[in-house]
């Protein structure tokens, strides 16, 4: 019988255990790191979930989190297996016996590494997952399927099986960076497009790359991060947040005992604050 699964990036949904929890007080999560080298990041890790199809857990997966925190695959084979197979493609050796996290459960990774592979290849790979559904820009969805089902199931050493040239690596990287980009480039040209104006395409990219290096020397490189970032950027420029007159955002960005998470939501909270007229003295 086949059974779905969510395959979710606990780096990309705050507070996941809990969410899982709220909206599947009976599901069971299994984090890949745990059992492995890289325990101790579990908490930040990938997490397996079985999902009802319909339920509350599937409808916030298709609304918040299949474009970039996670993908949906189907499999008939034992849970213990998919698990273990799963575990197993978490690091990957690169060339000189490197080893490095891979992150094939983000959709777009998911959809350059397995989409154009032979048959016979994609199907190893694939193992005891025989179904993977992604989303398509057009709101259909691209059905990765596999041929022959009888694979065997990988299982986690301290040493990758999988091997990626780092070719291949920085081509997976480069493609999920440009896609990044062109997302950031779109929520400009949305929320604040004086930015963007008359810029033609090229000089929109350098645009959101300075935003993106903006952010990442404050910390912040998550693409949601990045995204809330941009209001800062779009209002200030370049010079955010060593500008005149934004020593109170310095002051916000040093501030400690809270997450940096929570830094960036009070910076926030004070651009809004600034933003809002206010009453002329009587």
């Amino acid at each position: 019988m086949m059974h779905a699964y969510l395959l979710l990036d606990s780096h990309q949904i705050e507070g996941l255990h809990a969410q899982l929890y709220a909206l599947a007080p009976t599901a069971t999560p299994h984090s890949l790191y745990l059992m492995t080298q890289y325990a101790a990041m579990a908490a930040f890790g990938p997490v397996v979930v079985g999902v009802e199809r319909d339920s509350q857990l599937a409808n916030t997966f298709y609304a918040n989190w299949q474009e970039k925190a996670g993908i949906w695959l189907e499999s008939d084979a034992a849970e213990a297996d998919l698990i273990a197979h799963l575990r197993s493609l978490i690091h990957v050796q690169l060339d000189g016996d490197v080893s490095a996290f891979f992150r094939f459960y983000d959709p777009v990774i998911t959809r350059l590494w397995l989409h154009d592979l032979p048959v016979v290849e994609r199907d190893r790979l694939m193992g005891p997952v025989r179904v993977i559904r992604l989303p398509e820009a057009d709101g259909n969805t691209l059905l990765i399927s596999q041929q022959n089902p009888d694979q065997p199931t990988a299982r986690y050493a301290p040493t990758p099986w999988l091997r990626l040239s780092a070719h291949t690596l920085e081509h997976l990287g480069q493609a999920q960076r440009s896609q990044f980009l062109q997302h950031l480039v779109d929520h400009v040209q949305r929320y604040f497009p004086q930015c963007l104006h008359d810029l033609h395409p090229r000089q929109q990219q350098a645009w959101a790359l300075a935003c993106q290096a903006s952010a990442a020397r404050q910390g912040y490189s998550a693409e949601d991060e990045v995204m809330l970032w941009a209001s800062l950027f779009a209002t200030y420029g370049q010079d955010f947040p060593q500008g005149e007159g934004q020593e109170i955002y310095r002051t916000l960005l040093a501030e400690r005992g809270v997450t940096p998470r929570q830094r960036l939501d009070r910076v926030l909270d004070e651009l809004t604050l600034r933003a809002i007229p206010r009453e002329p003295a009587q």
